[in-house]
């Protein structure tokens, strides 16, 4: 549904992408984590022509690209970009920019549906100058579900949400997924996105460097959490695989899903005598955010 082909994008000698590749299919809600300035708004924004690369191409629906202004007005006819709060209009209600976006894009779904489902209904008739942090954002995504557009771009859509509103939302991106709907979502919730992201990107020096697919895990972890003492005191004591990671000084993960037996129980024997709490399974989109940015 849309292939970028070698992006890069460049202010002054800093390239913010730099000949960026990606394939993404309808029917997939793929998250982007990485700290500010790495390039995903930059991304998003390349993605709904708000800023021309230097060089390279998008191509939607493998026929469609933005050199043209008739092949825009297709794009922009499937592609929604998630509204910013500094955008909304304070002398209107909730119900009209719901039925903005409805009637901008052709949204098939109705105002009330989607006020109910989102919760919305005992304040979304009135003024937007009277809603709290919380409540514009949850209009800010009702705005997406109207437009009903097949690729969505959603940047921080988590943001100011309680954990009740966040699990809403996470629910109403699966179901939009199964819809068949591309969805893009930028978050620094990164144990939420693993609940709901086919894909989790991670970007540095302007490309994906990483690519986490919470739902297929191929490898499983023997995890600890050892400071830089006590990782260093491991080492000393034991022999650890080449293949281990430690993570951003503060936990040690050794491959384990395919080892026999009688070795998954001599490594957990071993780290126990370190801590007693041990866990098992696969990394997470956290837990690679801290490899790749150590924070």
């Amino acid at each position: 549904m849309i292939e970028i082909k070698d992006v890069t994008v460049s202010y002054k000698n800093h390239k913010v992408l730099d000949q960026l590749s990606l394939s993404a299919e309808k029917g997939e809600i793929i998250g982007l984590a990485a700290p500010n300035g790495t390039g995903k708004t930059t991304l998003f924004n390349v993605m709904a022509n708000y800023v021309k690369p230097n060089q390279g191409s998008i191509v939607f629906n493998e026929e469609y690209t933005y050199k043209s202004e008739k092949d825009q007005l297709k794009i922009h006819k499937q592609l929604t970009t998630f509204p910013d709060q500094s955008d909304l209009f304070e002398e209107l209600s909730g119900v009209d920019h719901i039925k903005l976006y409805k009637h901008m894009w052709k949204g098939q779904k109705k105002v009330k549906d989607i006020t109910r489902e989102l919760n919305m209904e005992g304040y979304v008739k009135n003024k937007v100058k009277t809603y709290s942090l919380g409540m514009r954002q949850r209009l800010c995504f009702a705005m997406m579900v109207a437009a009903d557009s097949s690729i969505m771009l959603m940047d921080e859509v988590m943001n100011g949400l309680d954990i009740s509103n966040v699990s809403l939302i996470s629910q109403k991106l699966i179901e939009m997924k199964n819809e068949q709907k591309l969805i893009f979502v930028a978050s620094h919730l990164l144990e939420n996105l693993d609940l709901y992201a086919d894909r989790v990107l991670f970007l540095k020096d302007g490309d994906i460097i990483h690519q986490h697919r919470p739902n297929q895990h191929e490898q499983t972890y023997l995890k600890i959490k050892a400071t830089p003492e006590t990782y260093h005191e491991i080492k000393q004591m034991i022999d650890l695989p080449e293949d281990h990671e430690y993570i951003a000084e503060h936990l040690l993960c050794l491959p384990f899903s395919n080892l026999p037996l009688n070795e998954q129980t001599y490594w957990m024997k071993q780290l126990l005598k370190f801590d007693e709490e041990l866990s098992i399974g696969p990394l997470g989109t956290l837990e690679y955010y801290e490899k790749y940015y150590q924070i």
